[in-house]
């Protein structure tokens, strides 16, 4: 024991490990005998500088120059001699010659080779230092990883300093977004600023959650800024990396937002999403196509600054990376898990492998349960089955319940549902949880979504049901993925899709421990009439090219709007030219040839109609944009809503109440999109679209839902909780539907009012900034005061306090966290209207004690939680005076 204690000592010295790389031969080779020079040029060439070539006496170069000085910080000091030294007394390395004397020789033993082997084992081998690897060894750690997966050593390797756009397509779970961050890093060390954006809020969890700490303590600043996060303009103009989702993003470029003036690298996380999903275009999917958006943000984009884009595979890819005039990085390396057809035979159930060679037959009817005894060892494997709906999961997790059941700890239990154990979808994970199964959809609480992701890649959790949500972006150590295919598949499934639903189990727990892929023919859909069609189609058909979705009226009203925003005035025939450049530039157009001609019969009607409206004005043969029509383009609000809605927004002061701009929010076009949805875009939009206008019955429908929105969103900003907002919004709207259709709102959840209320209040942020540019400050302050209630769901009175900046920070096993809005409220209506006063508004001279006691004893709070928001607000406070 005292033996190893030596040697771990021994190998704990400054550049003992180097010295045994250095003096290891290679594969073949002779164990060689190096002296001190040799091993001092070795140290500085792992470090990365070049011993400068032998010039046969001529004048030093200041390039010989520059390496003696490197070479005298080793020899001058006596650490590497003492290094050596304990290496050769613990039998890692033997000497030859006297000590001390300058041609003393040293080899590596046999001990010394096994110790370095298992050094390597785990971290990898040690290899010259460039910048690239250097920042790969901060991240990694960081991470707290010893070594790289082999696609990442791969790109360090071939690809190294990233000088150019690059796209790189790697399986899910093999390590991009770490491969983006080494170049993120290197660029911000450059003094650089960088933008990472994704289509889904949970990346951009991930990201932050791994990342944020690491850059900061480097003294880079880092902003959140999507759907779940704002961060203001100053806080956005002033950070080094910005991490965003790609609405915030496109608002910002169609606006010329300041904050994204100055940012020359940017990450483009799941850049397939530039591929349509949508099977049938019609009135209703106007404006709600995500590759479009895409599309359009992207070619704006690569004209500004250096792209890298990542992505599992597509096909085409030379179309994508001709486009973006980008190096493609793909390793030709890929890992895949063992897959199976499951179909129900005449006897019973029946699995068979893809590739033939493999049929089990079962005389039961339960498909799942037959799934599971096929994969053997349940207990100890973890499995995510992958529903089409909401309903379809949770019933499916119900049944697992039954059948099925396992252990999950209470501890894991109770992190999962935190403070939000009284919310209706939270109270139903709860009680599968307690059956040792999970379930998993956007109606979900968001920050339950992600510690609940969390204890999944931890392997706390391990049967899960889930819809694709959780199959955006990131792996989990599944060692097998269920996909059901029936009845209750309301979504496109291309090849594409499937692979990355599959590749929830991630390359890097695939290449331990192997997994494999169900896909579970419950019953026909118009997709895949039979399982023949389903295994052609997801298994065996090549990759499709990704094809983005055309742009529809309003987002080209927007990039016309914006190309007008940057000259004085211009003729038709000039905006014209400028749009059909940009159409032509957008990855649509450089794939389909009749896209052009489509975009210019748009542009002819979309141009005069915005003449027409007031948002153009003409000047003889020139047009300018009205001071009006540059105000809509700078708040980011949609030209064509704004048009159809321009009388109400004018009627907005500042005694416009909550409901009367409830209900003007709602007939924006994005809150009408989102669950429970009914959007009927404005009839230019959809004259200009082609299509033909929804039905009357559709109308009605609508009707019913917006009315349920304006019932949650009421009771939001009135400070009532979730579970009774959501009650009382399906009560009243309850009513009897034909062929048994669910009540509109039946899976609305908790994570759906997150959603909800967080567009409205980007919709009142933006209309209160249009308001600021017209010079109406009344109607800027009450729709800036609207957006603070929707984000916080508080009343009036609230919106203007600073507590909610107030940060718990962890202490005595509680987790950091804001005060709740209820918290809020009991200390505003004690008299403590900020966090200055929480400080101060207890402090008096006259009286004896603290400060802290008297605000205990008057908070309304219990006394331990009363100090811990005290010492909050004073680190607030010396925070802010600092």
């Amino acid at each position: 024991m005292r033996e190893l204690q030596n040697q771990l000592k021994a190998l704990g010295n400054r550049y003992a490990v180097e010295m045994l790389e250095i003096l290891n031969p290679h594969m073949g080779e002779i164990i060689p005998s190096l002296g001190w020079d040799g091993i001092i040029d070795g140290i500085l060439q792992l470090q990365g500088i070049e011993k400068p070539a032998d010039r046969n006496g001529e004048r030093r170069t200041q390039e010989e120059a520059r390496y003696q000085k490197f070479r005298r910080k080793f020899v001058s000091g006596g650490t590497l001699y003492e290094t050596m030294n304990k290496l050769i007394n613990v039998g890692f390395v033997s000497a030859e010659g006297a000590r001390g004397r300058k041609n003393r020789q040293f080899r590596i033993t046999y001990a010394g080779r096994l110790a370095l082997s298992a050094i390597t084992g785990m971290r990898g081998p040690i290899i010259p230092n460039t910048e690239v690897r250097e920042a790969a060894q901060v991240l990694l750690r960081h991470k707290n990883f010893t070594t790289l997966l082999p696609a990442q050593k791969k790109f360090l390797d071939e690809i190294g300093v990233v000088d150019r756009n690059l796209i790189i397509q790697m399986p899910p779970g093999s390590g991009k977004t770490f491969l983006a961050m080494i170049t993120i890093l290197i660029r911000l060390q450059r003094g650089i600023r960088c933008l990472y954006f994704s289509p889904y809020t949970s990346l951009n969890s991930q990201v932050i959650e791994e990342y944020e700490k690491l850059f900061q303590s480097l003294g880079y600043t880092v902003a959140r800024h999507d759907g779940r996060h704002r961060s203001t303009s100053e806080k956005l103009e002033r950070a080094d990396l910005v991490v965003s989702i790609i609405e915030s993003v496109l608002t910002a470029a169609m606006g010329n937002e300041k904050w994204m003036q100055k940012i020359d690298l940017i990450v483009i996380d799941e850049f397939a999403e530039m591929d349509s999903q949508i099977i049938e275009f019609d009135a209703q999917s106007i404006g709600t196509d995500r590759s479009t958006k895409l599309d359009v943000l992207v070619t704006h984009l690569k004209q500004k600054a250096q792209l890298i884009a990542l992505s599992s595979r597509f096909g085409e890819t030379e179309e994508a990376s001709d486009w973006l005039e980008a190096d493609v990085f793909r390793p030709s390396v890929r890992l895949t898990p063992d897959e199976y057809i499951v179909t129900m035979g005449d006897v019973g159930v029946e699995i068979g492998s893809a590739d033939g060679t493999h049929c089990a037959r079962f005389k039961s009817q339960d498909m799942v349960g037959c799934v599971l005894e096929h994969m053997g060892d349940y207990q100890e494997k973890a499995v995510l089955v992958v529903a089409g709906s909401r309903l379809g999961a949770e019933f499916m997790a119900q049944e697992l319940i039954k059948s099925h059941p396992r252990h999950v700890g209470e501890e894991t239990i109770s992190t999962i549902i935190g403070q939000e154990g009284e919310l209706p979808v939270t109270m139903r994970l709860k009680d599968c949880l307690t059956k040792g199964v999970a379930f998993h959809h956007s109606g979900l609480d968001p920050e339950v979504r992600e510690r609940l992701e969390r204890s999944i890649k931890e392997g706390a959790v391990k049967t899960v049901v889930s819809t694709t949500g959780i199959t955006s972006g990131m792996s989990f150590p599944f060692d097998s993925v269920i996909i059901l295919i029936g009845f209750g598949l309301f979504f496109f499934i291309s090849r594409s899709k499937y692979l990355q639903i599959a590749g929830r189990i991630g390359e890097y727990y695939l290449a331990r421990k192997g997994g494999s892929v169900y896909l579970v023919f419950e019953s026909p859909t118009r997709q895949f009439p039979d399982a023949e069609k389903l295994e052609e189609m997801l298994l065996h058909k090549p990759l499709s090219p990704l094809t983005p979705g055309q742009i529809y009226p309003s987002l080209a009203a927007s990039i016309v709007m914006k190309n007008a925003a940057t000259r004085r005035e211009f003729s038709m025939a000039k905006a014209k030219n400028e749009f059909m450049r940009f159409v032509t530039g957008t990855f649509r157009g450089s794939v389909d040839e009749r896209y052009s001609e489509d975009m210019e019969g748009l542009f002819t009607e979309l141009f005069l109609w915005l003449v027409k409206a007031g948002l153009m004005e003409s000047r003889e043969k020139e047009f300018k944009l009205t001071r009006e029509g540059r105000a809509v383009i700078a708040a980011g609000l949609d030209p064509i809503n704004y048009v159809t809605l321009r009388k109400d927004l004018y009627a907005v002061d500042r005694g416009t109440n909550d409901i009367q701009i409830i209900d003007l929010l709602l007939r924006f076009s994005v809150p009408q999109a989102v669950r429970p949805r009914a959007l009927i875009p404005e009839d230019i939009e959809i004259r200009l679209a082609g299509f033909e206008p929804p039905s009357e019955r559709y109308h009605s429908f609508k009707q019913k839902r917006d009315e349920f929105k304006k019932l949650v969103l009421g009771g939001w900003v009135d400070e009532q909780d979730i579970s009774t907002i959501i009650g009382h919004a399906l009560n009243e709207t309850k009513q009897t539907t034909k062929g048994g259709t669910p009540p509109v709102g039946s899976d609305f959840g908790e994570g759906d009012v997150q959603m909800l209320v967080g567009i409205c209040s980007d919709i009142a942020l933006s209309m209160s900034s249009f308001y600021e540019k017209i010079k109406r400050r009344d109607a800027a302050k009450r729709l800036k005061i609207m957006s603070v209630q929707l984000l916080h769901g508080v009343r009036n009175d609230l919106a203007s306090t600073d507590l909610f900046d107030l940060v718990l920070l962890a202490e005595d096993g509680f987790p950091e966290r804001m005060l709740t809005r209820s918290e809020i409220r009991t200390l505003y209506d004690r008299g403590y209207r900020s966090i200055s006063d929480v400080v101060r508004k207890d402090i008096d001279r006259e009286k004896s004690g603290f400060a802290r006691d008297r605000f205990a004893a008057n908070c309304g709070f219990e006394n331990t939680f009363a100090k811990r928001v005290y010492r909050a607000a004073m680190d607030h406070v010396k925070a802010q005076l600092s």
